[in-house]
């Protein structure tokens, strides 16, 4: 699914309209450095209410062959102190059309801390659990937001590391269970740009890699590494 920026939890509490929508293109879906599609259309709705949001996002890819995903989510953001900022989050995604199958469906909590920026930079750390495919996840990030003055506009740059391990990646498939761990590192980049008072064009760069990923008993997508990718699309908030 989607990577927040790390100041994203922040802004969340601040700004967050009562209701956004996302539609996007993709040259590829990557989902914490593994390739899960190639050329997709995404689009997300998102609703807000103090520091309580929830939303629905989908992939959907233009290959027959990809993977096809629908992820229904809700988060709780909170300071517990001026410097940092804590989210609690839940998401439930579907798939469809898996290469090798074995995996329906994931249910993933999570806790990401945010940290007030230090220098320009905002660190975070997240941690994420998956009961169906028994697997942890621990993430570092560091983002920046850099104002382009005769733009006006800002490039967001996001930097992340994250090292996973699962018990059962297959967890509909048959026979013992499929389990493997590895690492994955990227980047992005953001530039939003206001166009009207409720609508805002983003184009996006990316690059994700990953190392130490099973092809067969770990998670599903791609083969290969090093995956760069670019974004465009169209916020509208209510």
């Amino acid at each position: 699914m989607f990577l927040l920026l790390a100041g994203a939890i922040r802004a969340q509490i601040d700004e967050a309209p009562p209701v956004r929508i996302d539609v996007a293109y993709a040259s590829s879906y990557v989902f914490r450095g593994v390739e899960r599609a190639g050329d997709s259309a995404q689009a997300a709705v998102e609703f807000n209410r103090d520091n309580l949001r929830g939303g629905l996002w989908i992939n959907q890819p233009f290959s027959q062959g990809d993977t096809r995903e629908v992820n229904l989510n809700a988060a709780y953001a909170w300071r517990p102190a001026d410097a940092v900022t804590l989210e609690a989050s839940v998401a439930h995604a579907w798939f469809d059309d898996v290469p090798g199958g074995g995996v329906k469906r994931s249910l993933e909590a999570g806790l990401n801390a945010t940290l007030a920026p230090i220098q320009g930079f905002t660190p975070g750390l997240a941690y994420y659990h998956d009961f169906r495919l028994r697997a942890d996840t621990v993430q570092a990030s560091l983002a920046r937001s850099i104002a382009l003055t005769k733009l006006g506009a800002f490039l967001e740059l996001n930097f992340f590391t994250g090292w996973v391990s699962g018990d059962d990646w297959r967890p509909d498939a048959p026979g013992p269970r499929r389990a493997d761990s590895y690492g994955y590192w990227g980047g992005e980049a953001h530039v939003p740009y206001r166009v009207g008072p409720h609508s805002t064009v983003v184009a996006g760069l990316h690059y994700a890699d990953s190392f130490g990923r099973s092809i067969t008993n770990g998670p599903f997508g791609r083969t290969g590494h090093g995956k760069l990718g670019v974004t465009l699309g169209v916020n509208l908030d209510f």
